[in-house]
């Protein structure tokens, strides 16, 4: 039978505090990913074009893409990108399609993105909490993986790497540390999910794959608790300036505190 998805319901930031306290005391490791609507699909940009959804549509797009940021981005950088997972990262960052899905270590950073620092939501939001060691072994169950977050240099991650043909790319994601390429991404705590073959979002892989039900938890908050929680957040001092610690965080932050 297909695993059934833990959902929580948190109507105060304190019960959703307790929520990720509980999660974190029976995990190895925990990330976290905050979305603005609790429909949105846990699956990467370059899986989410309206007419290309194909394997192979998408394998081509990524070479594409690739190709095209590689050529106009020379003007603007600093420094020479020195391999494919470089431009991958770099094309993340920037937000160019790719197979990655950003998740984060901090749950205040998830909490953030989740109710947006914006205005009263129209929609319910949602917290997702993904045991990244429990997944990856599920993931990688088919060669006995015993190992926990992977990265660039890692054997396995070598199989889902950029310029690999996509029928040769294993079908499920996993999780994995990227490069810390700019102050924002280190202040955010970033992971990331790099998808393979597979278009099925994360929710689907955990629940068809039958995934063990403490590697992926979903919190749904109402959007009638949005308001309440993300102040809360704000007062903690988890404000725009801490999760953007540049001048457009400090930016959007004034704007906030002055009601614009």
């Amino acid at each position: 039978m297909p695993t059934v998805l833990e959902v929580k319901k948190p109507k105060s930031f304190a019960e959703l505090l307790d929520v990720i306290e509980t999660f974190q005391g029976n995990s190895q490791a925990s990330w976290y990913r905050g979305s603005s609507d609790k429909i949105h699909k846990l699956r990467p940009s370059l899986y989410r074009h309206s007419a290309k959804n194909s394997i192979q549509d998408i394998s081509l797009m990524e070479t594409q893409l690739t190709t095209r940021f590689v050529q106009r981005s020379l003007p603007f950088l600093d420094r020479t990108l020195t391999n494919d997972w470089d431009k991958l990262f770099l094309m993340q960052h920037y937000g160019v399609p790719t197979r990655l899905l950003d998740w984060t270590e901090n749950p205040f950073v998830a909490i953030y993105f989740a109710l947006n620092g914006g205005e009263s939501k129209k929609a319910d939001a949602c917290v997702w909490m993904c045991e990244p060691i429990v997944w990856n072994q599920a993931a990688l169950a088919h060669i006995s993986f015993k190992g926990g977050v992977l990265d660039e240099s890692s054997q396995v991650v070598r199989t889902y790497a950029p310029g690999t043909v996509f029928n040769e790319i294993p079908m499920l994601p996993v999780m994995i540390y990227g490069t810390y390429n700019s102050p924002r991404i280190v202040a955010q705590r970033g992971g990331f999910a790099l998808f393979g073959q597979g278009t099925d979002p994360m929710e689907k892989v955990f629940s068809e794959q039958n995934f063990p039900s403490k590697a992926l938890v979903k919190i749904e908050i109402s959007k009638d608790h949005v308001d309440a929680i993300r102040a809360s957040l704000f007062r903690k001092g988890f404000t725009e300036s801490v999760v953007f610690p540049d001048l457009d965080g400090l930016a959007k932050e004034i704007r906030r505190e002055f009601g614009f």
